[in-house]
This record gives structure tokens, C-alpha cells and sequence, in this order.
């Protein structure tokens, strides 16, 4: 299963479902980016680990739809799992 794919189904949305891949797609990526710019090591983002993963699905589920209503709860999420992440060693296996 690709990181679009997991991220669709931790998100509550069926892989049939294909009008949000786009969007999701770029949430992902600025995920990634602002990830490296908080100092997670490249290897952990690139390796796509569980806890990089979470992260990412916090980012996606706290800008995706219209509902906005959640958007801080998942901000926080996402920013203590980075942190945490960000003290990660470089080498991942």
C-alpha cells in the first residue's frame, strides 16, 4: 500500500474515492517539507516509519474538507509528534 493509499484509509476515506487524491497528494508533501524544516531527519521522513506516518496523517486530517472545526486539535498532534521526531537519530532501518 503506497502513503496516499494509508493515509486515505487512516483518514476515513475509501480508496475508490479518488476526488481528494490531489489534494491529499499535496498535504503530503507539504507535511514532508515542513517536517525537514522542523528538524526531522530526511531518513525518518523518507523511510515513511510508523511515527513519520502518524504525523503526516495528523497534518493531512487537520487541513483536508471543509470542517474545520478540528483543524487545532490535529495542529497539536501533529506539532508534538514532530517534535518528538525531530530527536530521532538519523539512521532508521
Amino acid at each position: 500500500m503506497n502513503l496516499l493509499q494509508i493515509i486515505k484509509k487512516r483518514c476515513g476515506i475509501a480508496a475508490e474515492i479518488t476526488v481528494y487524491d490531489e489534494e491529499i497528494e499535496g498535504y503530503i508533501e507539504d507535511c514532508k517539507a515542513d517536517m525537514m524544516a522542523s528538524g526531522v531527519p530526511k531518513s525518518i521522513i523518507e523511510a515513511e516509519c510508523q511515527s513519520a506516518v502518524t504525523a503526516i496523517t495528523f497534518y493531512v486530517k487537520a487541513y483536508i474538507g471543509d470542517d474545520r472545526s478540528d483543524t487545532e486539535k490535529y495542529v497539536k498532534l501533529y506539532e508534538k509528534k514532530v517534535s518528538r521526531l525531530a530527536l530521532e537519530e538519523e539512521n532508521v532501518e
